[in-house]
């Protein structure tokens, strides 16, 4: 039987019902891309080795964060909208035309993007068209015309970014983000908007309607040849191993249900039987959801959480009087409780910080009563809190937050993220968030990047002393000088040519230059036994002072103390000449001169530093391949004086490594033999950045597969 259409004011109502909530949902996921970009383009500039390259990431991060906010409006605007296709414009489709090669790579791109997403999203964006065509009594719509499809979201996008004046690479990589962030989280907001609309009498009978939450699809064999990686970029956009991983455990923390075991320690296993008659799961969760207020309630108040076992154990008690669960819900609760009390024990997640990580169990339990994919949904906002304020505590330390300010922030946002329950006020929350931290962030890099620059210009002066200083030891090695020459050579020279090396490099033809004004003065030293050295030395005189008055003006050297040592260089010749004996300031050693920008050379520059004993060859591999954004920890374990820092530049000349907290300041610098040597010590930790949710959801699986493993080795010995 054909249903008759909805009345055209309900029809408006609707979609503009629908288009509002879809642009609450999307103005998140632009947001993350953004934030994500900013990130992206700053660690590719950071670690380009060519400048114009390096140059044209600077350039696109500045016009996003300058046109950001109208690219995300003009974006959500054009969400939703649904002309009716025109003669016109399907004639003008089948023209051709020709196209740049920038505008064509970014065609096929979009393309490639919006296919793979209508593959991904093909069962919801089936029923949603077929609900859409009844809706609107557009027959021919399809998933090109879908308004809410992923080709007109892509569409947006791109007209929405168009005016931005970035290069190609860029550009591709803003629309790989979108991929990613947007057209990626499509799934589940698919499924809330075919309930929607089948709520609303929208051919609610539709056959293979899409549920809530889709059903897990079964694991495909691999291609041959498939790589690791590119599995993970294909389940990239839904998450899909961590949706495995979560359906796992509570599929085991059911089973266990069942079987009679407590949930959370000690909660009591008779929650999922009848209680006067009526089964526990009708009430659909109307115990749990008035356990966990009362929670809120008490943490409201000014009160103490248990620990996060303990916590649910005491939810799942106390649904037992409020109505009872379903035995998903039960396991999921049982779950959470599980999953903060493997945060808790993270050594990433600062002592001082624990209790502020535990707040979140509530509102996190509270959202995954209703839905237990919660954790594994990267696109709800008490995931998205908890991957934020984990990210945070990654780098934070008392020392970077001398005055608590950061962490009243995050208390403030965890309180009023737990007070409210609707997505968009949370959604909201979030965004006012990371808009904060987001300024601190900016604000870090500036610092930081004032850091590496200054640490940078020190490195590299290190290393033209020590070039300069090994280029002449060599040379002086040869022969043997006089002090005065060794001294000249060595001192004032040695600073000309240490700033030749710094302006023009070591290849330039200036530092050669420079540097045969030494091979000359020290082939002077042992010439002049014979009449053609004797012409030799006659026409370099001229020579060589024109180079010596030149080269010390370039290091401000003293206009007087330029002139005495023309008068000793032309004595030193006339006694190489015959022409009188050897003057006696040859064997002085002369005053060390201190004239403005005289940059004295160490003499011990060259010398390398000893290694501080014996290290482990694997892991100092390890210290020297560790990437820049690394987060390290420095001090005592489990001390409050420890200081978290990360690695943000490796110099190229001596392989030390500089280390900045979360304000962009110096922390440490260390070369990698002394990091192994610490970290031997148990004075320095490596702290990996993996997601922590995802690593708490797998050590909870492998503590269950352990316990479920121990009654059989136990069965077996007996």
């Amino acid at each position: 039987m054909t249903l008759p259409p909805l009345p055209p004011d309900t029809t408006r109502h609707l979609l503009a019902e629908l288009t509002s909530w879809l642009r609450a949902r999307l103005k998140v996921s632009v947001k993350t891309l953004f934030d994500t970009l900013d990130d992206s383009l700053f660690e590719l500039a950071e670690h380009s080795t060519v400048s114009t390259r390096q140059q044209q990431y600077f350039d696109g991060m500045r016009e996003c964060r300058r046109r950001r906010d109208t690219i995300e409006r003009d974006f959500l605007a054009r969400v939703g909208h649904h002309p009716a296709p025109s003669a016109g414009e399907a004639a003008e489709s089948d023209k051709l035309a020709l196209v740049g090669h920038e505008e064509l790579e970014e065609e096929l791109a979009l393309t490639g993007m919006v296919s793979k997403a209508q593959q991904r999203h093909g069962a919801a964006l089936f029923a949603l068209n077929e609900r859409l065509r009844h809706l609107l009594g557009r027959p021919d719509l399809d998933d090109e015309s879908n308004p809410f499809g992923p080709a007109r979201l892509a569409e947006a996008f791109r007209t929405a970014i168009s005016a931005l004046e970035v290069s190609l690479e860029v550009r591709l990589i803003i629309l790989k983000l979108f991929e990613r962030h947007l057209l990626g989280s499509l799934d589940p907001i698919y499924g809330d908007i075919n309930l929607r609309l089948a709520d609303a009498g929208v051919l609610p009978t539709l056959p293979g309607q899409i549920k809530r939450e889709p059903p897990r699809p079964s694991p495909q064999k691999p291609a041959a040849g498939e790589t690791a990686a590119v599995r993970r970029e294909k389940a990239d956009g839904d998450s899909l191993p961590e949706r495995e991983l979560l359906d796992r455990l509570i599929q085991l923390l059911q089973s266990r249900l069942q079987a009679g075991e407590p949930a959370a320690g000690d909660a009591e296993p008779s929650l999922t039987a009848r209680r006067d008659g009526v089964p526990a799961g009708d009430a659909a969760g109307a115990g749990l959801h008035l356990a966990v207020e009362r929670v809120a309630r008490r943490l409201a108040a000014g009160g103490e959480l248990p620990p996060p076992r303990q916590l649910a154990a005491q939810l799942l008690a106390e649904a037992r009087y409020g109505g009872g669960a379903a035995p998903t819900q039960l396991a999921t609760v049982d779950l959470v409780g599980r999953v903060f009390d493997a945060l808790l024990r993270d050594r990433r997640v600062p002592r001082a910080l624990q209790p502020l990580m535990q707040r979140m169990q509530v509102p996190l339990t509270r959202a995954a009563i209703d839905d237990p994919k919660v954790l594994a949904r990267h696109d709800h906002p008490a995931r998205q809190l908890v991957d934020v304020i984990g990210e945070t505590m990654l780098g934070w330390c008392r020392s970077a937050d001398p005055d608590g300010r950061l962490l009243a922030q995050i208390t403030d946002a965890i309180d009023s993220f737990a007070r409210h329950e609707d997505l968009a006020a949370q959604a909201r929350l979030l965004e006012e968030l990371r808009a904060g931290l987001d300024a601190q962030r900016r604000r870090a890099e500036l610092a930081e990047q004032r850091v590496v620059e200054a640490t940078a210009g020190r490195e590299r002066l290190w290393h033209a002393r020590r070039q300069v200083h090994q280029a002449l030891a060599a040379r002086l090695a040869q022969v043997p000088a006089p002090a005065w020459v060794r001294h000249l050579l060595t001192r004032p020279w040695a600073n000309c040519l240490v700033l030749l090396w710094l302006r023009h490099g070591e290849d330039s033809a200036n530092y050669r230059e420079a540097m045969g004004f030494s091979e000359a003065l020290l082939w002077c030293t042992a010439s002049g036994g014979s009449d053609v050295e004797r012409l030799r030395l006659r026409a370099l005189l001229p020579v060589l002072e024109a180079q010596l008055r030149q080269g010390l003006a370039t290091v401000a050297y003293h206009e007087t103390e330029v002139e005495q040592l023309i008068l000793e260089l032309r004595e030193f010749m006339r006694w190489r000449l015959g022409e009188r004996p050897a003057p006696d300031f040859l064997e002085q050693e002369p005053p060390v001169a201190r004239s403005p920008g005289v940059v004295e050379t160490d003499p011990e520059i060259g010398e390398e530093q000893p290694l501080p004993g014996e290290v482990d060859p694997a892991l100092l591999e390890r210290i020297r391949s560790v990437p820049p954004g690394t987060w390290f920890e420095f001090g005592p374990a489990d001390s409050d004086r420890s200081e978290r820092a990360k690695l943000s530049w490796v110099s190229p000349y001596s392989g030390r490594c500089l280390f900045v907290n979360r304000n962009g300041m110096r922390v440490a610098d260390r070369r990698p033999e002394e990091l192994v040597r610490e970290i031997e010590k148990g004075l320095t930790r490596m702290l990996e950045g993996a997601d922590m949710l995802q690593r708490a959801l797998s050590t909870v699986l492998g503590q269950l597969r352990e316990d479920s493993a121990q009654p059989q080795e136990e069965s077996r010995s007996a």
